[in-house]
């Protein structure tokens, strides 16, 4: 009965996540979700076939398709102009983090509502979530600070040039940037349950 209950909690609060960042993606560009799809099941008997016949290539092609998107989508189906891409890495971080809550939330709910594991919790999201953004210039979805970043040097409002530096100055540490983000985050969100104890 409690490992019901729990698996009930963790879906309730991978929701939750889901939902806010939804929320989120909506807010910040004025558009409201049409589209939740799984593409990774359009393709399972390719990758399965691949995985079976060549594991390296097969992990590869796996790792690289997004398991869910949700996204506002024009007019063909599979054109975004914004969405949220969940890869099995990010997806499975996503449900790991559920889990985490969950464990908390059976322990001791009122430390998940302290300021420092709500901050963590955005920071953990951050590192782990990829968007995109058909104004973005870009045909991939990135790292959520990327494209946010991307999206500011390339705004209308402002003037490109003169944040282009800044951004080619980034580009480079994207990628060490994020795993930085995405420790330190781990880090507090360990540390804010800990000291509640």
């Amino acid at each position: 009965m409690a490992f019901i209950k729990f698996l009930g909690l963790l879906l309730f609060y991978l929701i939750v996540i889901l939902s806010l960042e939804a929320l989120t993606l909506m807010l910040t560009t004025g558009t409201v979700i049409n589209t939740i799809s799984l593409p990774i099941f359009n393709n399972i008997d390719f990758l399965m076939l691949l995985i079976k016949n060549n594991l390296t290539s097969g992990l590869r092609e796996f790792i690289a398709q997004p398991v869910l998107i949700i996204g506002v989508s024009a007019t063909m189906p599979e054109e975004y102009i914004s969405a949220l891409y969940y890869y099995p890495f990010s997806s499975l971080l996503h449900v790991l983090f559920s889990a985490f809550i969950t464990f908390y939330a059976l322990k001791n709910p009122q430390q998940l509502l302290q300021p420092l594991f709500l901050v963590s919790s955005v920071l953990f999201l951050v590192s782990i979530n990829y968007v995109w953004l058909a104004g973005c210039c870009g045909a991939v979805p990135g790292w959520t600070l990327d494209t946010m970043l991307l999206s500011y040097v390339f705004s209308t409002s402002t003037s490109s040039s003169a944040h282009m530096n800044l951004y080619e100055t980034l580009y480079d540490w994207m990628a060490v940037l994020q795993i930085i983000i995405l420790f330190t985050a781990v880090l507090l969100l360990r540390w804010s349950v800990s000291r509640n104890r």
